[in-house]
């Protein structure tokens, strides 16, 4: 299979969820209220902020998945899989002040006072904009070795999401936990890198 294959398969399957959420939205204007459940505006924002961190773990993964099982057609596809991360994470910033807070500005500045994990989620986003902005190979040359150590920044960005999925949990531990966890499996991986890296210097 072709990269330019690759490429479309998985732009297509990344895209297919806005798809789906945008259809759903269209048919509740068109009149159809039961499809979202009882709170459509929290079904989006949730289903939006859910493949965010979809695809930025994805994103984590492609290098794991490079050294373990040789899987290295996934590299060319990273930066998709980041730009997707924050085109998701850039909707559900917009789901939530569109549907939940209905662009009061008021409210939306005493919210991210007030609660703490929309104060992370929104850190988590800010970080996450220069990074969609510099992920060409351009900024790549321009940066140097300054774009490796701006794109590090993904591992906290990714600790941020987990632990604003953490602070959110009111029924249900399993998702939030399942998350938390394959974010740290994700960061071991890279301290075990690391250390393995300095010990084969000292060598």
């Amino acid at each position: 299979m072709s990269v330019l294959v690759r490429r479309c398969l998985c732009f297509s399957i990344l895209f297919t969820p806005f798809a789906y959420i945008l259809a759903q939205v269209i048919a509740l204007q068109m009149g159809d209220y039961d499809i979202l459940g009882p709170e459509p505006g929290k079904a989006v924002t949730w289903f939006t902020g859910e493949w965010a961190f979809n695809s930025l773990l994805l994103t984590l993964a492609v290098t794991p998945l490079k050294r373990w099982f040789g899987w290295s057609w996934l590299v060319p596809h990273r930066r998709m899989l980041g730009l997707f991360a924050a085109f998701y994470a850039t909707l559900h910033l917009l789901s939530y002040t569109t549907f939940i807070l209905n662009w009061q500005w008021v409210d939306i500045g005493s919210e991210l006072i007030e609660r703490p994990y929309l104060t992370l989620g929104f850190i988590a986003w800010l970080l996450l904009i220069p990074l969609a902005v510099t992920s060409t190979r351009g900024w790549q040359r321009r940066l140097k070795r300054s774009w490796k150590s701006l794109h590090n920044l993904v591992y906290l960005i990714a600790v941020l999401c987990a632990i604003h999925y953490l602070l959110q949990i009111r029924s249900s531990w399993f998702e939030p936990t399942l998350y938390a966890v394959i974010v740290a499996l994700l960061l071991m991986q890279r301290i075990m890198e690391r250390i393995s890296w300095r010990k084969s210097k000292v060598i």
